[in-house]
């Protein structure tokens, strides 16, 4: 994992004395991430919990831009076709190749955007939820550990059961906006471990 989300949490390299896991720019669970830091991070504040939609929810997207790709292949291989009526000029297919070409890499660059920087981080002191709505939209939330009176998870349909994602909804404290780490790998497994944290000394 590389990169930062607009200097709100960036990746570093140090060693630390309790044992830690790299988290990659694929990485989507990963316990006590060696290389994760955001700002306002306290010095004695550890990040125990790096989430991310599960990988197997990108699927989707993927197919529908590899189809994407094809189409343009496709047509020209029925070029014989579409001759007549569209007769263009070599300079103004390729022009216009280009220009789709743009707008699927475009498609696809947002589609990953959307999923790397949608981060939820569980330090060894609060949650932090990292949301990215759009190309210049994001929203940041975040709360104490002392704050969360429930965790819960949910799995719904089959394809979340035999994959192991769902949804994990933290339920905070008084007026405090409740948290949901959305399609997240290993539900019980996210549960179980902030459960360990809010039952422990704060």
């Amino acid at each position: 994992m590389s990169g930062n989300l607009e200097g709100e949490f960036v990746i570093k390299n140090e060693s630390q004395s309790e044992p830690k896991h790299s988290a990659h720019f694929y990485s989507n669970l990963v316990l006590n991430p060696n290389n994760v830091t955001f700002e306002n991070q306290d010095t004695d504040e550890e990040i125990v919990l790096l989430v991310r939609r599960d990988l197997i929810t990108n699927v989707p997207w993927i197919i529908f831009a590899i189809i994407l790709i094809l189409v343009p292949l496709l047509i020209n291989s029925l070029s014989s076709f579409f001759t007549p009526f569209f007769n263009f000029s070599s300079g103004v297919q390729l022009i216009g190749f280009l220009f789709y070409y743009l707008i699927v890499f475009g498609y696809i660059l947002i589609q990953f955007t959307l999923w790397y920087f949608n981060v939820g981080l569980v330090t060894t002191k609060r949650i932090v939820d990292f949301n990215v709505l759009g190309v210049l939209s994001k929203q940041i939330s975040e709360t104490k550990l002392n704050l969360v009176e429930d965790v819960t998870y949910s799995q719904v349909g089959s394809i979340r059961s035999v994959f192991d994602y769902g949804d994990v909804t933290i339920q905070t404290a008084g007026t405090q906006e409740n948290f949901e780490f959305d399609r997240a790998p290993e539900p019980a497994r996210i549960v179980h471990i902030i459960g360990d944290l809010i039952g422990g000394p704060r």
